[in-house]
C-alpha cells in the first residue's frame, strides 16, 4: 500500500551501540526503557544502562551461560528480572540486585522463544520441535504446563495483552489460541500459507508475520481487519509500538519498515545487514535493532530516536 501517512519517525537518529559479541540473537528492554539489552553468539550478556549518558560500551552480566540465545526483561511488578534462554534447554533468570542467577528452568528442547507473562509470574519458553512450556516462578522445578501442537512446529508464543491467551505461530502457518491458565483451545486463525513465523499482540490487534506479507487480526473476534504486502521475501519480525498506531516490519531484505494500523507505510530504513532482532521502546517511539554483519560492516545494535 502506497504511502500517504505523515512520517513521525523521519528526524529519529541511529545510535549505535559498542558490539563484539558476534551475531545478535535477540535485544529486550527493559520495562521502564532504562535499559537495552543483547544476546550474541560470543560472550556475555550486554546491557546499556541510557539513563547513566555515555552508555554505548555497556556492561557484561556475569553468572549467565555464553550461550545465551533469548532474553526477556520482567514486566514493571518484578523489573530487576531477566529470562535468559540457553541453547543448552537452560532458563536463567538473573537479578539486576544481586548480579546473579536466582533460578534456572531445565526445559526438554533447544530454546527458540522467552516470554514473560504479563503479571510476571510465569515464564514461557518455546522449543521449535518440542512445542511449549510455562513455568511459575513461585515452583521453579518444573514446568505447570507442557504442551504441543499435532503435527506442526512452533516459531513463536506470546501472551495477548491481559494474559488471558496463548498465542502461538506454528510453522504450518496458523495460529492457535489457547486460554489461560486452562489451556482450553479457543480457535485457530489460518493465517498463512505456509509458515508462520512471528507474531505480536497489543490490547486490539494480532499482528502475524509470513511469507510475503502481516496480517493484522482483531483481538475481540479474531477477524482479519488488514492485509500489508510488498515484501520481497519472508517477514521474520513483527512488533507493535507502545502506543498501538504502528506496526515495525523486518525481512530478508535489509529493510525495517514501519505501517500504522491501516497499512500504510509511514516509515521505512535500510538496515546495515539482515535484521536479527527488533524491539520498540515501552514508552515512546523509539525502537532498538539489531543487524547481521553486512558487505561492509559488522553485527551492530542500534536504537533510532
Amino acid at each position: 500500500m502506497a504511502s500517504t501517512a505523515p512520517d513521525v519517525f523521519g528526524k529519529h537518529k541511529e545510535n549505535t551501540m559498542h558490539w563484539d559479541q558476534g551475531t545478535v540473537y535477540d535485544i529486550s528492554w527493559s520495562s521502564d526503557g532504562s535499559q537495552l539489552t543483547a544476546a550474541g553468539s560470543t560472550g556475555p550478556v550486554r546491557t546499556w544502562r541510557l539513563e547513566r549518558g555515555g552508555h554505548k560500551e555497556g556492561d557484561a552480566h556475569s553468572g549467565l551461560p555464553s550461550s545465551i540465545e533469548r532474553i526477556a526483561w520482567s514486566p514493571p511488578v518484578n523489573p530487576s528480572l531477566l529470562a535468559a534462554a540457553a541453547y543448552e534447554k537452560t532458563v536463567c533468570v538473573w537479578d539486576q540486585r544481586l548480579s546473579s542467577t536466582t533460578m534456572r528452568f531445565a526445559t526438554k528442547g533447544v530454546n527458540s522463544d522467552v516470554e514473560w507473562h504479563p503479571r510476571g509470574t510465569y515464564v514461557l519458553v518455546a522449543s521449535r520441535d518440542e512445542g511449549m512450556e510455562v513455568f511459575d516462578t513461585a515452583q521453579p522445578n518444573r514446568p505447570v504446563v507442557s504442551a504441543s501442537i499435532d503435527g506442526a512446529s512452533l516459531n513463536s508464543a506470546r501472551w495477548n495483552a491481559d494474559g488471558t491467551l496463548l498465542l502461538l505461530a506454528t510453522h504450518a502457518g496458523s495460529v492457535e489460541i489457547y486460554a489461560w491458565p486452562t489451556m482450553t483451545h479457543i480457535t485457530t486463525i489460518p493465517a498463512h500459507a505456509s509458515s508462520c513465523n512471528c507474531i505480536a499482540s497489543d490490547p486490539h490487534y494480532i499482528a502475524t508475520g509470513g511469507a510475503d506479507s502481516v496480517q493484522l487480526y482483531s483481538t475481540r473476534d479474531f477477524s482479519l481487519l488488514t492485509v500489508i504486502g510488498g515484501f520481497e521475501s519472508p517477514v521474520v519480525f513483527a512488533e507493535f509500538s507502545a502506543c498501538g498506531k504502528f506496526v515495525a516490519c523486518a525481512s530478508d531484505d535489509e529493510h525495517l519498515v514501519i505501517h500504522n494500523t491501516k497499512g500504510r507505510v509511514v516509515h521505512k530504513e535500510k538496515m546495515h545487514g539482515l535484521t536479527t532482532a527488533l524491539e520498540w521502546h515501552p514508552r515512546n517511539l523509539a525502537f532498538a535493532v539489531a543487524s547481521a554483519a553486512g558487505k561492509s560492516s559488522k553485527p551492530s545494535v542500534s536504537i533510532f530516536l
